[in-house]
């Protein structure tokens, strides 16, 4: 729908999905916050003739999107996310972390929206790397315990040629 229009006006929810590099695909469960933030790094061309200097020329250099993702639903392999764990299942059924056993945890994400207000989004990103970034307490107090997991999405080409960091699809809403 082009704008103006209140069809456009979102209130987003969906789900994750994740693959773990050589591993099976998994939904990560109740998703608090979910958020994408692109960086840049902007080198600026001076213009120095004419009294005083003029910007002429911009350049968008080390291009980043970071995804951060809290979500409340404490599995193993959630908290192995944030815990570079490994996760061992043992003989009575129980999983046992192995905490910071792994350098890096890379995988495959996407992101389904199945909101009832507005445009839907759907993000598919084929190369992420997931890192600590909150802390995780055992003890919740008045809410929901959570984990925090930061991914940097990572660049990858296509047989076209082109490089990306992965492609979103929006959906008009009905």
């Amino acid at each position: 729908m082009d704008s103006p229009s209140t069809t456009n006006y979102f209130q987003g929810t969906g789900k994750c999905l994740w693959t773990p590099a050589g591993g099976a695909q998994r939904d990560l469960g109740n998703i608090v916050e979910c958020e994408l933030t692109p960086s840049v790094n902007k080198l600026e061309h001076k213009k120095t003739r004419g009294g005083s200097k003029k910007t002429d020329f911009t350049q968008y250099n080390d291009q980043a999107v970071v995804m951060r993702i809290v979500l409340d639903e404490i599995t193993a392999e959630n908290l192995a996310m944030l815990l570079m764990s490994e996760v061992v299942t043992n003989t009575d059924g129980t999983k046992t972390l192995r905490l910071m056993s792994v350098s890096q945890i890379t995988g495959a994400l996407e992101f389904v929206g199945d909101n009832n207000v507005g445009n839907k989004v759907h993000g598919v990103f084929p190369s992420v790397s997931f890192g600590p970034t909150g802390s995780f307490s055992p003890i919740s107090g008045d809410d929901f315990g959570q984990v925090e997991v930061t991914g940097d999405l990572l660049a990858i080409e296509y047989t076209d040629g082109i490089t990306d960091f992965g492609q979103m699809t929006v959906t008009d809403a009905a």
